[in-house]
């Protein structure tokens, strides 16, 4: 049990931090560039990448919760 318990807490904190990471990214990969039209659109990637990440974690711990209960 506690490994889903890691899987279903960090995907939920990723999830959460998911805004903040893509802001930094974005601010730190394209420092030195004009983004006038692209800002949006490339901080939306960021964000949502993130969250496809943190879901992804968290479906990875309802796996597990399944799996367990098949094989006890």
């Amino acid at each position: 049990m506690k490994k889903q318990i890691k899987y279903f807490l960090s995907g939920i904190i990723i999830l959460l931090i998911s805004s903040p990471i893509g802001y930094f990214l974005v601010n730190t990969i394209y420092a030195n560039q004009n983004l006038s039209g692209e800002y949006i659109t490339l901080l939306n990637g960021f964000i949502y990448s993130f969250m496809l990440v943190g879901i992804l974690v968290f479906c990875m711990g309802l796996v597990n919760v399944f799996i367990e209960k098949k094989y006890k």
